[in-house]
């Protein structure tokens, strides 16, 4: 787009260049007359001591100070007009934020002069009497120079000085020959009648750059007298000592349609298509669709954003591309909510058969879930659990398992990842032969499993007397001694599986007599 000045838009926004005894940095209202006005009227009713209507007379070269046409166009220098100054208000603040060096809290009154510092992750928006708001974001510095409003005269007054770092504004319409919105940079100024942009400033680099969302924006700085104009969807970035260049469109908004609107994890992963000729793009989440109160923002090499450890909510998502010239373009916004809490536990290693997972502090319960597949479509186990592990009644086979954390209200919290339960067939019941002195034990296995045999004298497996690992199925042991024992036996396959340990069998010799016989197995509590 080639460039463009706008001769009139000094006039259009209130502002003239200053004139024959006004100071270089003054800027000038454009009052037009009307009936009655005379300048020793308009003396008593705008102006301040020691200013007065000869000057007027003086700097507008007016012959007849009694006789004013209607219509005509008045410069009356700003500091010469009767200033009422007002406050902005802070309506939301993130993080890290100070103004002149103490903290700041919301509904706290800044006043002109006020000096306000963002640290990282750090955000302030303030309202102006006349509901325009202005976000400082992070790493920024910048200065409220001017609140005020002029005796006598509709409009608003305000000026910004961006020392360094980014804002983003939105103002309402400026009506009114003092109205006027202003944001100065070490190296240039914008000049606003009621538009939202963006704005920032690099001083070790010398830079100044713009971005206009709605509206129009003029920007100029000490190389040209008349202001270059900055429509909506247009940005620029201008050097000092430079003349402005032309303004270029802005990158177009990233599509969000396929970003979740429920995250479930406290680490919120937001991956969206790519832009053509982006270098970089921003994210930021507030808790207004406005964005006045932002609480995350970060720039991505990738398009794929990642915000952590923020609290439960609804917000507000707004993603932009950023080109080469650093000009961050058009937003994309999308609704979206994170309930990722109590979270869930953590898996952990237990006994074939078993699952098992770590302690939650904040969880009153836990929710468990198995099924046939990661779909959990028609789980085949779902059920509260107070403990930390649960061996289920399931027959062979693998499953997908799930945990989550119980709220105080009885409802789970977000799934943990599936896992994978693989449930191997236990050997089946063993038999008992008694010969010589001795017990063969026999049970039916299949070719390649190893096996672990178990005889112990109390149900826990503490006090064993046979714990032997072997490779075919069958086992012959000298005789213990009289008594009643248990008995089980777990395979292991070819491939590392291992079964669960069978049901528990009784071995027992008969009262007086040399026989020995063994219990069906006994079954198993889930």
């Amino acid at each position: 787009m080639a460039r463009h000045s706008v001769p009139l838009l000094a006039t259009a926004l209130g502002l003239a260049l200053a004139g024959p005894g006004v100071h270089a940095a003054d800027l000038e209202v454009v009052y037009t007359t009307r009936a009655g006005d005379t300048l020793i009227g308009l003396e008593r009713q705008y102006l301040s001591a020691p200013f007065g209507w000869k000057g007027l007379k003086a700097l507008n070269r007016i012959g007849n100070p009694m006789r004013l046409p209607v219509g005509s166009p008045l410069r009356i220098p700003e500091n010469w007009l009767r200033a009422q100054p007002h406050t902005a208000r802070v309506v939301a603040v993130s993080g890290d934020v100070t103004m002149d060096g103490k903290p700041l809290a919301p509904d706290t009154r800044v006043s002109a002069g006020a000096i306000l510092r963002t640290g990282d992750g750090g955000f302030v928006t303030l309202a102006l009497p006349d509901e325009s708001r202005l976000t400082v974001q992070p790493g920024s510095q910048a200065r409220l120079e001017k609140v005020q409003s002029f005796h006598g005269l509709p409009g608003q007054n305000a000026r910004i000085h961006l020392e360094q770092g980014r804002i983003e504004s939105t103002v309402a319409p400026q009506r009114g020959p003092a109205a006027r919105y202003q944001i100065r940079t070490p190296s240039a100024t914008l000049s606003v009648r009621g538009t939202a942009f963006r704005a920032g400033t690099d001083p070790d680099a010398g830079t100044a750059q713009a971005e206009v969302t709605a509206g129009e924006v003029g920007m100029r700085n000490a190389t040209a007298a008349d202001a270059t104009g900055l429509p909506a969807g247009f940005g620029v970035v201008a050097r000092a000592g430079a003349p402005i260049p032309a303004p270029r469109a802005l990158l177009p908004a990233p599509a969000l349609d396929e970003v979740p609107a429920l995250f479930r994890r406290i680490t919120m992963d937001i991956p969206f298509p790519p832009i053509a000729k982006a270098v970089a793009y921003r994210a930021q989440i507030a808790r207004d669709e406005a964005f006045s109160d932002v609480v995350a923002t970060a720039v991505f090499a990738t398009p794929r954003a990642r915000f952590t450890d923020l609290p439960d909510g609804d917000y507000r998502l707004r993603v932009r591309a950023i080109d080469a010239e650093g000009l961050e373009g058009r937003d994309a916004t999308r609704d979206i909510a994170l309930r990722a809490r109590p979270e869930p536990p953590e898996a952990i290693s237990a006994p074939p058969g078993v699952v098992a997972w770590s302690a939650r502090p904040d969880a009153s319960g836990y929710q468990l879930q198995i099924a046939d597949d990661s779909r959990f479509a028609q789980p085949a186990i779902d059920r509260k659990v107070d403990g930390l592990q649960s061996m289920p009644p399931l027959g062979p086979g693998r499953y997908a398992w799930r945990i989550a954390s119980l709220r105080t209200d009885g409802n789970p919290g977000p799934w943990s990842d599936p896992q994978t339960l693989d449930i191997r067939p236990a050997p089946g019941p063993a038999t008992v032969e008694h010969y010589n002195r001795r017990l063969r034990l026999a049970w039916a296995g299949r070719p390649g499993q190893i096996y672990d045999v178990q005889l112990a004298r109390d149900e826990a497996f503490q006090d064993l007397v046979v714990d032997q690992r072997i490779g075919e199925a069958a086992l012959t042991l000298p005789e213990p001694g009289p008594g009643r024992y248990r008995l089980r036996i777990r395979a292991t396959d070819p491939d590392g599986g291992v079964s669960p340990w069978s049901g528990i069998q009784h071995l027992q010799s008969l009262h007086l007599l040399p026989v020995w016989s063994l219990s069906a197995p006994a079954v198993k509590n889930p």
